[in-house]
This record gives structure tokens, sequence and C-alpha cells, in this order.
């Protein structure tokens, strides 16, 4: 094959053997069987999300981004699984050539803008998590493959369907939709989510396939699970061209412990700082990880027992799950030795130990989101201890699931206003509750239930979404009412200025004309023919009775006062007793006089004086705005929508999140919503300037991170300032 042109097709490669042909033909199809519907999903979900994105946006170049990404993925959508198998085809076209090489399927991180290397990362991520999740299968794979190609085992990164050639097409075919980085990004983890729990069955299909056409049936392998120093793997008698040196720890093994060695120097610089004592093992039992293990798995079984600390109860937290520890491995400690954690134990403990302050932190006080936390400490350093990648990766399930729990529990739960959900809380404790009764060291437990968790919470964002569209329209319309009331409560005026008008006819136009006009305003506009009738009418009606179409304006009125809500007698009565025309005898109210007629409209429900009733609650401004109060509101009218306050609701200084969802600024009316899309009080913008120079209101910090990242980046920001020289530490405070 010349090395100019590498193969796209595996029809092109006629030097591989037929049935090695056939072979890779059929590994495509099972490939094409299993990843298709993972990236339709995908797909689904990415326009999905870039739909509430576009509700969502801060500005109107960003909601068009938005949408403009929507229209190409609608519009590229149906090419995009052919394109990635076409790809993938090429990476089975150029198995065994020497053109090939692994570093083709990987990211050149160096001299890269920032961008680029965060959408670098996060393709290395999701095919470092995929290795992992499938490594057996994997491992297995290689060497199949090897002997279709009559080469030495392929390591995963040059597997031609292996992670990293996917993560490569992948990010070839969202180039080819003209995305934007962030939405590839987003187009990444959506699918990263859907292979995760899919990889396993995917390359173990592909393992049995081969397996059954008699490549390899009897292989076993082992993968190493000790350090390089320990002795190499069996291998299973029928394995070929297998190397005789253990395989290298896969790049985020090799990463996680360059993070955890940076980690343990910040820590111990954080001790020395503080005056606190080393403690290294000296003469005492160090435990292994083994004995931590089943000292945890006792202790993960119990319920935890309350901490009273200064007279009152408090959580316990993990300082006091080491002292539980030491004092359940005396039982293992020989002759007596006081038993001790190793270096590196004790570091993990003292990690997992922050983490969990800067959670408890970063949670509402007493909240279910910190009873929660508590009870996920045991099975949490469990899986720290068994896998330290969990520093590392984000998307580790563990801490998926512990941000998951942390904030749902938070953000639904806990918000102060008295919104129960006793579903979702219920859900909540029997998710902790089976990581506590199931969980023994299998990750996949997490993802499961993690899974289920978000299931629940994407229904209950959805509801909340379209109860915040209802209380939207609501607020909108009550808006448009007034500003039809006004206007037409200003035409009334302007035509009734400087007259002298009857009684009747005055609280006629004052008030249920005025309600007529407002409603012709709403239903079709002020430009509209049916509000210059209205007005036609109003005109009419105060010229002379001899210059008036008495009949016609009749019927008008009578048309307009029974739109408005009144009985079709009363209405007829009150058309005729204003123009002074004569009607049937019999009618009710036809011996009313007409100052009792005016009474009686000036007594009735005006259009829309429900509403304008609770607004009469809120507090008025009955001083105009200070120089400070008046800073605030400019600042409110830059606030986009979808910006989070915490509002101040009883003395004892208790505060809850509120959304701004919306404001006008023809009357600075603005709605504010929960997490669950429930209105609060409706204001005016002047209120809340005036909340805000008080310190009633107050802007949340806008948080792109998750809670969990928030906490880990805290925690380590808190370790670095150990870290600086003395002179940077002490100008950095």
């Amino acid at each position: 094959m010349p090395a100019e042109r590498l193969p796209q097709t595996l029809a092109e490669r006629a030097d591989l053997p037929a049935r090695a042909r056939t072979l890779l033909e059929e590994q495509l199809a099972e490939y094409s069987a299993g990843i298709e519907p993972q990236l339709r999903a995908s797909l689904t979900e990415l326009e999905q999300e870039l739909f509430k994105l576009a509700e969502q946006a801060r500005s109107d170049a960003e909601q068009q981004t938005a949408f403009e990404s929507l229209r190409e993925v609608k519009r590229t959508r149906a090419d995009a699984a052919p394109r990635l198998l076409l790809l993938m085809e090429g990476r089975l076209a150029g198995l065994g050539l020497p053109q090939v090489r692994a570093a083709e399927t990987r990211f050149d991180l160096a001299l890269i803008e920032h961008d680029e290397l965060e959408e670098a990362i996060t393709l290395d991520d999701i095919a470092t998590h995929t290795e992992m999740r499938a490594s057996q299968a994997l491992f297995e794979l290689g060497h199949r493959y090897a002997v279709l190609a009559a080469s030495p085992l392929l390591e995963t990164e040059a597997l031609p369907l292996g992670p990293h050639a996917l993560v490569q097409g992948l990010h070839e075919v969202a180039g080819g939709m003209g995305l934007p980085r962030e939405h590839r990004t987003t187009f990444y983890r959506l699918f990263d989510r859907r292979l995760l729990g899919a990889a396993e069955v995917l390359y173990g299909g592909l393992n049995k396939h081969l397996a059954l056409r008699g490549i390899l049936p009897n292989l076993r392998s082992y993968l190493p699970r000790r350090n390089p120093e320990s002795q190499p793997r069996k291998r299973g008698a029928e394995t070929s061209a297998t190397p005789t040196e253990p395989l290298p720890p896969p790049p985020a093994q090799t990463a996680a412990d360059a993070v955890m060695g940076n980690l343990r120097e910040l820590l111990e610089k954080r001790r020395s700082s503080m005056g606190e004592a080393a403690n290294e093992p000296t003469g005492g039992y160090v435990a292994s990880g083994e004995e931590l293990q089943t000292v945890l798995a006792g202790l993960q079984t119990r319920a935890p027992e309350p901490v009273q600390m200064g007279g009152r109860t408090v959580q316990r937290t993990v300082q006091h799950l080491q002292q539980d520890m030491l004092a359940e491995l005396r039982r293992f400690s020989p002759d007596g030795r006081t038993p001790q954690f190793s270096a590196e134990h004790r570091d993990t403990l003292d990690l997992i130990a922050l983490l969990f302050d800067r959670l408890m932190d970063e949670t509402r006080s007493g909240g279910s989101a910190q009873r929660l936390l508590s009870r996920l400490q045991v099975p949490l350093l469990r899986a720290a201890l068994a896998d330290r990648s969990f520093f590392t990766q984000r998307a580790h399930p563990a801490r998926r699931l512990l941000n998951t729990v942390a904030e749902t529990a938070n953000t639904w739960m806990d918000t102060g206003e008295g919104e129960s959900d006793t579903v979702l809380g219920d859900k909540l404790h029997r998710t902790v509750d089976r990581v506590l009764g199931e969980f023994s060291g299998d990750l996949s437990l997490f993802e499961k239930l993690v899974d289920e968790l978000e299931a629940h919470v994407h229904t209950l964002k959805r509801r909340a979404e379209m109860s915040e569209r209802r209380q939207l329209e609501a607020a909108q319309g009550r808006d448009r009412l007034e500003q039809a009331r006004a206007s037409a409560a200003s035409a009334i005026q302007e035509r009734l200025a400087g007259r002298t008008v009857p009684p009747l006819t005055r609280a006629l136009l004052e008030q249920a004309w005025c309600d007529a006009l407002a409603l012709a305003n709403l239903r079709h506009g002020e430009d509209s023919e049916a509000f210059h009738r209205r007005l036609a009418a109003a005109d009419e009606l105060l010229r002379e009775p001899e210059q008036r179409d008495n009949e016609r304006l009749r019927v008008e009125l009578q048309n307009g006062l029974e739109q408005i809500g009144l009985q079709g007698a009363e209405a007829s009565q009150l058309a005729h007793r204003v123009l002074d025309l004569p009607h049937a005898a019999g009618t009710p109210g036809e011996t009313a006089s007409q100052t009792e007629l005016a009474m009686r409209l000036k007594a009735r429900q005006k259009l829309g004086d429900d509403e304008a009733a609770k607004q009469e609650n809120e507090p008025a401004l009955l001083t105009p705005l200070n120089a400070e109060e008046q800073r605030a509101l400019a600042h409110l009218k830059t606030v986009p929508f979808g910006t989070w306050f915490e509002f101040t609701i009883n003395q004892q200084g208790q505060r809850v999140p509120r959304k701004l969802a919306w404001y006008t600024p023809a009357t600075n009316r603005c709605l504010f919503v929960s997490a669950r899309g429930t209105a609060g009080p409706e204001r005016k913008l002047e209120q809340v300037a005036r909340l805000m120079a008080l310190g009633q209101v107050r802007l949340q910090p806008q948080r792109e991170e998750s809670l969990i990242d928030r906490a880990w980046n805290s925690l380590v920001a808190g370790l670095r300032q150990f870290g600086m020289a003395p002179r940077a530490a002490a100008a950095a405070t």
C-alpha cells in the first residue's frame, strides 16, 4: 500500500486475506449496530439542550448562536452516523499498516489555545473513561485484532474501533456540523454519558463475534492489578504475540499519580504551616488497604450515631469516621500495637475530609443535603481509597453520585420556601440506602443510581419550566392589561376634559366603556378597526342628542357592555337610559334612576381589579429612590433574564433563591420564580432596588461549575496557599 495514501474502505485492502477482510466487515456492522443508537440519542439530547440554552440565554447574541447550532444539528444529524462509520471504516482499513500510528488517534496538547486544550482534554477524558470501563474487553480485542493483522499486540490507543479512534471520529463529525466549541463540548459530554454505560456491551460483543468465528476462542487474559514491580501476569496458552513484560499503566492512572503527588506535597506544607504533627507511622501497626476496606464495609452497614458538641447534635464528619476506623482496626492489630494509617491512606482521608467540609459550606446549614452527605461519607471514602482517579476525573462515578445527590437536595429540597416534595425526598433516601446496602467496590452501581436520579430530576425541571412559562404568560398578560387600561383611561379623560357631562354618561365612559376599550385593545390592538369603533362610539355619545345616530350607537354600546360581562337585559337597559331612549316595559331595573345606575357602574368590579388588589399588598414607594437605590435600579436593568437572586424573607435572616424570569421596561414590573417555577410576590424593579440597598436582596454569583467542582476547586485553592512562598502567601492574604 503506498505510503502517501491510506485506504479509506475495506474494499481497498486487497492485501488482506479474504477471511480477515470479511471478519472486519462484520466487525464494522456489529459496531454500527451498537454505536448508531447511542449517537442518535445523543443528538436528540443535544437538540433539547440547545433549545434550553436558547431559552435561558443571557443575551440576543447567545440566543442566536444556540438557535443556529440547533438548526445545524437538525440539518446535518442524518449524515452524522454515516460520516462517523466511514471514518471508523477508514481506521479498520488501515489495520496492520506501518503508516498508521497510535499517536494519530490522540491529540497533541502542546502550543494550542486554552479552548482547544479544554476540548482535547474533554475528548481524552471520554476515551480514558471508556477504556477503564471496558479495559478487559479492549485488552482481549487487541489480541484478536493482532491475529487478524498478523502483528504484535495492539494497544488500546491503536485499536481501529477503540475509544481513542472513536473520539477522534466524534471530533470530526462535530466539526462537520459547524458547531461552536462550547456546543461541541456539550455534545461530547452527552455522548460520553451514554457510551459509558454501553461500552462493556459494545466491545464485549465485538470480542464474542470474533471468538465465535474462531479467533482465539479460548483466550483468557488477566490485567495487572498491582504495581509494575509485581510478577508478570499469566496468559492463556492460546494467546499469540503476547509481550513478556507487563503493560504500562493507563494514562489516566499516570495522571492520577502525578496529581496525587502534588496534592500530598501541599497537604504536608499545610500541616507544617498549621503546626500539626506529621504523625508518620513509627512502630505502630500500619493497616493495609484491604483491612481499611473491611473496616469501612462494617461501618457502612451501621447507622451513624449522632455527635453532641456544645450541647447540640451535629453531623458526623470524616474526622469522627477516622476515629471509628482506628477503633475497629484494633481487631487486626498484632501484639496490641496501636493501629495507624499509612502516609498515602492518611492523605486520602484528609483530602476526603476537606472535600466534605467544602461541600458542607456549599450546602444549606441543617438541610437534607448535609444529612445525605454525612451518610455517604463511608462509601465515598471506600471508592477514593480504592481508586485515586476519584481526585482527578470530574466524571468519576463516585463524584457524579456525590454531586447529583447534594445538588438535587440543595436545589429542590432545601429551598426554605416550604415546597416539600415527598416523592423526591423518598427517591434521594432510597438512593443513599441502596449505596449503603449494595456498594462493595463496583462503581457501576453509582452510575446506575445517578442515571435514575438524573432522570427524575429531568422530569422536575421540565415541570418547573412549564410552570415558569405559565407564570410568565400570566405576568405578561397582566402587564398588557394594565397598559391597555391606562391607554383607554387616557383616551376617555382626553375626551371628557372641559366638558359638562351627565353623571350616568360620565360613569359609563369612565367605568364600563374604559374596560370595553381596554378589551378591544388587548384582543385586536390599538390600530384595529374594533378599537377605533369603540372610540368613535365614545365621541358620538358626547355629541348633542340631535347629532347622534341613536339606534346604531345603542347597538354598539350594548355589544360593548355585554363583552365586559354585563347581562343582556342590564346592558340593554343601560344603553337605553344613557341615550334617553324609551325601552320595553318590565325590564329589570326599569325604575332605577340615572343616579342609581351611575352608582352601580362605579361599584362594579372593573377589568383586572383582582390583579390590582394583589399589587396593593406590595409595599409602595412612599419616597423617591436615593442615589444608592438609583444605582441598584440601573444595575438591575442590565441584568439578563435567568439571573438568580437571594431574598431575605423573615427577621431571622432566612434567604430563599429566586430567579428573575422577566421584567418590562414600560412599567418596570418584574417576575421572580423559584426553582420549581412558582411565582413569588410581584414587584416593581424600584422596590427590588430598594431592597437591594437595604441588603435584603442580593445577586447570587453566576456558577457554571457543578457543586462538587466548586468544592474541589476551593479545596485545591486553599491548599495552594500553603504551597506559596511566605512573601507571596502574605501578599495573597
